[in-house]
């Protein structure tokens, strides 16, 4: 598997289009957040597209540094934070929400770890076997468990959710989690974000075959 930014740009207007049709699909204002993470991924892609262009040309060096901080930034900093918000802010099982406030916390947690070293440390994007790899300082996404911790608020308040359509949703989310740890352990960033952002399409068919309002359960 190769990327490049015609498949960043693509994947951006491809989503981002699903996410906006997501959006109008959201009845209720605790859904808005959840119908927004397509649209987002699609931002972040977009991001990714200018990187490849940046690196694969002299003199990008002002547009290679804001798509890597830019796609670094929704990858560390907004991923972590909005996935558990947006599932706890759906959830209407009171045990369910209180445990998702394990992974919300988490996630408001790397979100300054990760914000800190962003700030203090290097931020580097290079081109490397047609992925893009990622390092800021000494950090590297080839730590085997570096995945860890990220995975409990990126992916795990799917599968915590009362709702079977979403479960699926963290479901697919895992497999591919998983894949991109096993197979792409070096580009693990960039090809994880690149599976999410195409999974979360089905967010769209999530809100288009919900009737949240009555019946919680088909969501």
């Amino acid at each position: 598997m190769c990327f490049s930014a015609e498949v960043s740009f693509g994947a951006s207007a491809i989503i981002s289009t699903v996410g906006i049709y997501a959006y109008k699909k959201s009845t209720l204002r605790e859904q808005r957040l959840f119908a927004l993470i397509p649209i987002l991924f699609g931002v972040q892609q977009f991001f990714e597209g200018w990187l490849w262009i940046a690196l694969q040309n002299e003199g990008y060096q002002f547009i290679e540094s804001v798509a890597s901080y830019g796609f670094l930034i929704f990858a560390q900093l907004i991923w972590p934070v909005v996935v558990p918000l947006s599932v706890f802010l759906m959830e209407k099982n009171t045990s369910r929400k209180t445990l998702m406030k394990i992974p919300l916390a988490l996630g408001i947690f790397l979100f300054i770890l990760l914000g800190y070293r962003m700030i203090f440390y290097d931020v580097i994007a290079q081109i490397d076997q047609q992925h893009i790899f990622y390092t800021v300082g000494h950090f590297k996404s080839t730590n085997w468990w570096s995945g860890i911790f990220y995975l409990l608020p990126a992916v795990i308040p799917f599968i915590l959710s009362s709702y079977r359509k979403v479960n699926i949703l963290g479901a697919l989310m895992l497999v591919f989690f998983l894949i991109a740890k096993v197979f792409y352990l070096k580009y693990m960033i960039s090809v994880w974000c690149m599976f999410a952002a195409v999974i979360s399409i089905y967010i769209y068919f999530i809100l288009k075959h919900t009737n949240y309002k009555h019946d919680h359960q088909l969501l």
